[in-house]
């Protein structure tokens, strides 16, 4: 069967068949399309004369200028153009029975330098509302939680004496996190002078707002974009942009990586392995602009 009847029919079949919408179709389309086009150089012009290894070297040369995720969306249209083939035209072997994908790429998380956490952490005055958030922004990056984490924090987990959290994570998972002395001092300020006031019916919760209410995910969010913007600060960064720069601080501080796994809360030291990538990709561009022999220092 040749390549382009086999690709006619199979387009008809998602199309008019499977009634996929038209930006699927055309997807599809345009990815088999460069398949196809692949193997008529490589002098293939019939379906079942296309083998495991053909699509694997036409994968290989994807992956010189292509990202992983384009790779792998290619592979799942070159598998459901051939398991369509084989099933409809049953003298067809499918070559694409050991095809697997390609590992996604891990996106680098976004984190401050200790000079922007520095100066944000220090940007509040002495008012109530701006000591309670900044008693939310200290204990979210001195402590390394994730936003409901923090917003869920109760009284009886904090003991400011001990300079330590208990934290209830994911999957209702227990961990103890320390606290360091700025975190300490801001939270007892907050505690002592502002939430004392605010407080209108006893509540379990640390972080109440000026109404006596729970705080939310939100107000946080909210918080964090709002500060970012006010102090000119990359806007990209996150909530979780500070729980990634607790992890890169403590790594680039000499903390080992099973520490730093525990005091996140990560079941898989694999997760945590991400920050490993940021310091690996520092030390690339520290590299490459100092040393004498790098290409940025050559006249």
């Amino acid at each position: 069967m040749q390549l382009e009847d086999a690709l006619n029919d199979y387009i008809h079949y998602i199309d008019v068949v499977e009634n996929k919408s038209i930006a699927t179709v055309k997807s599809y389309k345009n990815d088999l399309i460069k398949y196809m086009d692949y193997l008529v150089k490589q002098k293939i012009k019939n379906v079942e004369d296309v083998s495991y290894q053909d699509i694997q070297l036409f994968i290989g040369e994807l992956k010189d200028f292509e990202k992983n995720s384009s790779i792998n969306h290619m592979i799942t249209s070159i598998k459901m153009f051939h398991q369509y083939i084989c099933f409809t035209y049953s003298n067809i072997q499918n070559p694409t029975l050991h095809l697997r994908s390609v590992k996604a790429e891990k996106k680098l998380p976004l984190y401050f330098n200790v000079a922007d956490i520095d100066k944000l952490l220090d940007s509040f005055g002495d008012n109530d509302k701006d000591i309670f958030h900044k008693a939310l922004l200290e204990v979210l990056y001195g402590c390394g939680l994730r936003v409901s984490e923090l917003i869920n924090l109760k009284i009886n987990d904090v003991h400011l004496d001990q300079h330590f959290l208990k934290v209830i994570g994911k999957g209702e998972k227990e961990r103890i996190v320390p606290m360091h002395e700025k975190s300490v001092h801001v939270l007892e300020q907050y505690l002592n002078l502002v939430r004392i006031q605010w407080e209108k019916k006893r509540s379990p919760f640390i972080f109440l707002n000026s109404r006596g209410q729970h705080v939310s995910r939100q107000y946080v969010h909210n918080l964090i974009k709002d500060k970012l913007h006010e102090l000119n600060l990359d806007e990209r960064l996150s909530a979780h942009s500070f729980r990634h720069s607790y992890a890169t601080h403590l790594l680039d501080g000499g903390a080992d990586l099973r520490v730093v796994q525990e005091l996140l809360g990560h079941s898989d030291i694999s997760t945590t392995q991400i920050y490993t990538h940021v310091q690996n990709k520092r030390l690339k561009e520290a590299y490459s602009s100092f040393h004498p022999r790098s290409d940025k220092n050559k006249l």
